[in-house]
């Protein structure tokens, strides 16, 4: 074999290698995960037939692990094409958001970011764009084959996609008061996302003790209502 021969051959194993490397730690992130693909599919079906409020729509959940990266992704309805498709990524990017902020007994969900992000004639609140420095990798969350979506084998899996949503539906994953990453639900109105994503941990037994993460349901200083959200779960109502 000549040099110039030896040389694509060198390069050619590297490659492998690298790409055998890149896969072994997209393995390692997705096992790393605080639920199965079938416990999430589970608690979400039942979470979404139990719950009333929104428009009565099915759900995308996703979950990251403590790192960020997504390790499950379920949807509530009989197909993958039953719920809006855009609520993937808006799940994933509620998940990182959620699992982003949240530490060690101290659950932070994108419900709370609401009234911290919205603009004013002052000038804004303190988290005024704070959305805007985090974007979504598109070409991670749009690539893929449709059918593998909400499967053990979603294309999603084994990456971190990032994203920062600042309305319902994002929770951080506990055991006992120690974080071990995020849920995201999206395809309904932000209130009902928040509270089918509040049951869903709840069947899931990821609920931190020190549950600090309730939506406020408050115009002025909380999230504001949504339609139908009378029995919203996971909701603290200020004293009138």
């Amino acid at each position: 074999m000549n040099l110039q021969k030896m040389g694509r051959a060198f390069a050619c194993t590297l490659t492998v290698a690298g790409f055998a490397a890149v896969a072994h730690v997209d393995a390692a992130q997705a096992e790393d995960c605080p639920v199965t693909h079938a416990a999430l599919r589970s608690a979400l079906l039942q979470a979404d037939e139990v719950d009333s409020t929104g428009l009565n729509n099915h759900y995308w959940a996703v979950v990251v692990n403590r790192s960020g990266t997504v390790c499950a992704v379920a949807y509530s309805g009989p197909t993958v094409g039953s719920q809006w498709l855009l609520s993937r990524q808006i799940a994933a990017a509620k998940a990182f958001t959620a699992n982003g902020l949240s530490l060690d007994g101290a659950p932070i969900s994108t419900a709370m970011l609401y009234p911290w992000v919205q603009g004013s004639p002052s000038g804004g609140n303190p988290l005024f764009g704070l959305a805007a420095g985090n974007p979504l990798d598109g070409d991670a969350v749009y690539d893929g084959d449709y059918a593998k979506f909400g499967t053990p084998e979603d294309p999603l899996i084994g990456k971190r996609v990032g994203g920062t949503i600042t309305f319902g539906g994002g929770l951080g994953l506990y055991s006992g008061n120690t974080a071990v990453g995020g849920l995201g639900l999206s395809g309904d109105t932000a209130c009902a996302d928040h509270s089918t994503a509040f049951r869903t941990r709840n069947r899931l037994a990821r609920t931190p003790t020190n549950v600090a993460d309730k939506m406020i349901f408050d115009n002025t200083n909380g999230h504001p209502h949504c339609p139908n959200d009378r029995g919203t779960a996971g909701v603290t109502v200020p004293a009138s």
